[in-house]
Order: C-alpha cells, then structure tokens, then sequence
C-alpha cells in the first residue's frame, strides 16, 4: 500500500513539473524553428494565442496591429487648408517578437485560478519618418505671401484695378512632428490645426494705390488745317492707342519706336507731310511725332531719365522751342528710364473733338510733394543761308518750283524747376541746350524767268522762310 502511494505521489510529481517546464529562446527564428507553442490562457494586445505554434501567433498579432494602424490617420490643418498623413506613412513599430519570446518562456499549464496570463506589446516610432511627414504636410500647407498689384481698368474711375495681397503662411514642422509623436505612441489618429505663422506680403494694396498717382500730365493741340488733316490726325490717334496701357518696370528702358513699330503701308498707317532733309515730303506716319513730343515733355514732369532725344529740324507751333522730340523708323528715337523704384504707367489718349493729344504718366509720387515745371527760351539766332536759285530746263519760262525753303536757325535751353509742396522753389536744371540749324533753301528756276530777289548774275540774295503753319511729322534731322 505504502508502495502504491509512494508512486503516485512520483507520477503526479511528474506531471506537475512537465507542468511548469520552461524553454528559453534567445531570437524569434529559433523558437519558430523549434516550433515553440505557446500555453494555455495567454492574451496578447487583447488578442487570445493560447495553444498556438509562436509562428501562428505572430502572424495573428502582426495582421491585426497593421489593421490596427492603417486604420490610423491625422488630419492637419492651416490657413483654410488641410493635408491627410496616413498612421502607416509613420514608422509605427510594435515590440511582438520580445513579447512572443516572454510569452513562450511561461509555463505551457495555468488553471483559471491564475487567471488569464495578459502581455501587451509597446509601441515605438520612427522619429526621421515622422519629421518627414511633418516636413511634408507643413511644405504643402505654407504659402507664400501674394503682393498687390495694379491693373489698368478703363471702365474703373481711376483708370486702375487692383488685386489686393494676400499674406502667406509657415507651418512650425517641429511643433506638428512632436504632436505627431505622441498621437502615433497613443495609437490615436485625430485632427489638429497646426501651429503657424503669418507671413506679410512685400507689398500692400496701399501700396499699390500709392504707386499709381498721377505723377505727370502733358497736353498738345493739333488744331489748325494744318496739324488737323484727317490722315495726319489718323496717324495720331493710332500711336496714342498704341503706347496707352504701356508700363515700364524700374530701371527699364521705354522705347517708343519700339511700342509703335514701323511706320509702314502694311502696318495701317497713313501717309501725311513729314519732313525730310530740311523740305516737306509726303509719307507713312506723318504726325507721330506729336505723341512723342507729348510724352517727352510727360516724361519730364515726371523726373524720369532722359536717355535719346533729338530735336526737329524747325521749332514747331504747338509746343515751345527745346520741347520738341522727333522719332523716325529706323532713325532718332525718343527713350527713356524708369528710375522711380516702382512701375510705371503711360496712359496716352486723343479728343477728337477739343483736338489735342495727352499723355499722362502714372507712377509712385515724386517725394515730399515735389512737381516739376518745364521751361524753355530761345537764346540765339544762326546765320541766314539764304536760298541757292539753279535754273532747271525742264520748268517752262517763268516757273518757279521752290524745293526747301530757307530758315533761319535759332538756339535754345530747356530747364526743368523744382517745386516744393508749398510752391516755393527749390531748384532748376538744366535739360538740353538746342541747336536747329539754319536752312539754306533751294529754287529752281525756267530757263528765261527774271526771278524777283536774284541780284544780276545769278547771285542768290537772302529770303526769308515762308511764315506760317509748320508740320510735326516723322523727319530725319
């Protein structure tokens, strides 16, 4: 009997340590290569593997936290905007082969009065992941500032429309990569408007308002038979519309010759007087040069850089002497500067009606209040050339055929005076020292013909030029 109790007393001795037999594993391949089972009441993460191979049970515990994760994600916001970072994207890392291995060292037997045997596995991130992502979602969120701008709008009141700024924005990545950091530990997704700065535009809507005042403003008549001849007006009319709506960023070069292109037939202009060499001619263009001689003196007012100008052959009626500015295609040009700091705008329009062209200029003020008056004197006269008479056998008996008349040439100055905000003036420069030279004129004359004024011999004497109307067309000086 006592033999009896003695080996089951043995056998449950046995039994109770096959119970609590134990196997350590130094890495995960070695106990799924052992084909290590897991014992009985054991939850991971609130997931059961008991009785299963560690193989089975990482596989269960690996799908279920990557569901977990990909079911994660962040909402980050900035500006009215916002961007999606996925939870996957994030580097999220679970700590399961240590924990299987934990798991699989514990006794394969636990009756339910241990109750169930609870691992769980921690959580750890991948820091350069989530800066990227942070990097990322603040690079798609920041703005950068928009400036104000200034359109010409000939429907608005002023002439200009405006688009007013906008500012831009900075969104802090560190601040959104630690938010990031203890969602993602947390196993939380979420939403967060994220921390960010304002950043100014460089320039403002007021700015722009400032920056399109009227700086100059300068008007020339084209009333007489003379300057008001259809074609001459015509021609006008087309180079005003065509430099109306220029503008000339700073310390860019305006060129009108450039704006109104080629003064030909098969660009639309017309044919008016012009004056070539020193005598009236008949060609494509004819009255240009009113409209540069406006915006010359425009340009002026306005303190801009004079960098080409030539003077006509002639002072002309419809603006003082040293004020004028002839133009030709593929000759003289009139250029100039934007030396203000901000854009500039030319409107240029013509009145049909009054009959006169205008130039305004637009543009950021001339400090302190400061306006420019343009000035000018005649200062000298040149020698009379007097009139070369030749005889031309081809006029009949009699006939006269003047070909150039003779003028008289005259010097003159051109200043322009400062004026302060209370009129008082501050100073005068001088602008250009003007020669137009004289004119020998040129007659031919019948064969037979006593012309009045020719002294015996043929000897041209002295004559004065024909008073009266002078024209303003495109010429070569």
């Amino acid at each position: 009997m006592k033999r009896i109790l003695f080996l089951t007393a043995a056998l449950m001795c046995v039994l109770a340590l096959a119970g609590c037999e134990r196997k350590q594993y130094s890495t995960i391949e070695e106990a799924v290569t052992d084909g290590a089972v897991l014992g009985e009441h054991i939850v991971i993460d609130g997931v059961d593997v008991s009785g299963m191979s560690v193989l089975e049970a990482r596989k269960l515990l690996v799908g279920t936290q990557r569901a977990h994760v990909a079911e994660i994600s962040y909402i980050v916001r900035a500006g009215g905007e916002s961007v999606r970072i996925e939870g996957g994207a994030l580097g999220i890392a679970f700590n399961t082969d240590d924990v299987l291995l934990s798991a699989a060292a514990l006794p394969k037997k636990s009756s339910l009065r241990d109750g169930i045997r609870e691992l769980r596995t921690s959580v750890s991130i991948n820091s350069a992941s989530i800066a990227q992502k942070a990097g990322e979602a603040a690079l798609s969120l920041n703005r950068m500032p928009t400036n104000a701008e200034a359109f010409f709008d000939k429907t608005a009141e002023m002439g200009f429309s405006y688009m007013s700024e906008r500012e831009g924005l900075e969104v802090d990545a560190k601040q959104l990569a630690l938010w990031l950091t203890e969602k993602a530990l947390a196993l939380e997704g979420g939403a967060v408007e994220a921390e960010a700065s304002d950043i100014p535009a460089d320039y403002t809507l007021e700015d722009a308002q400032n920056d399109t005042q009227l700086i100059s403003e300068f008007t020339t008549s084209f009333k007489g038979a003379t300057y008001s001849k259809a074609n001459r007006v015509f021609n006008i009319a087309k180079a005003a519309a065509l430099i109306d709506g220029a503008s000339v960023e700073p310390g860019a070069e305006f060129s009108i010759n450039e704006v109104l292109g080629p003064r030909r037939g098969e660009f639309g202009w017309m044919i008016a007087t012009g004056i070539k060499y020193g005598a009236y001619v008949q060609e494509y263009g004819g009255g240009v040069c009113q409209v540069s001689t406006t915006l010359y003196n425009a340009a002026l007012m306005a303190d801009l850089t004079i960098t080409e100008r030539s003077h006509h052959s002639w002072p002309l009626g419809y603006v003082a002497i040293g004020r004028d500015a002839t133009i030709s295609t593929d000759g003289p040009d009139l250029r100039f500067v934007n030396n203000t700091g901000a854009r500039i705008y030319i409107r240029a329009s013509t009145d049909e009606e009054e009959k006169t062209v205008t130039v305004r200029i637009y543009g950021r003020p001339l400090p302190d209040g400061i306006t420019i008056r343009v000035t000018s004197k005649k200062t000298g006269t040149l020698e009379d050339l007097g009139t070369e008479v030749m005889v031309d056998p081809v006029l009949a008996s009699g006939e006269v055929n003047v070909v150039r008349e003779s003028r008289i040439g005259v010097t003159s100055e051109t200043y322009k005076e400062y004026y302060a905000a209370d009129g008082s003036l501050l100073k005068k420069e001088i602008v250009s020292r003007d020669k137009y030279r004289s004119i020998k004129g040129l007659m031919y004359i019948g064969p037979a013909a006593e012309t009045p004024g020719i002294t015996p011999g043929g000897s041209p004497t002295p004559t004065q030029s024909i008073p009266g109307e002078t024209e303003d067309p495109e010429q070569w000086n």
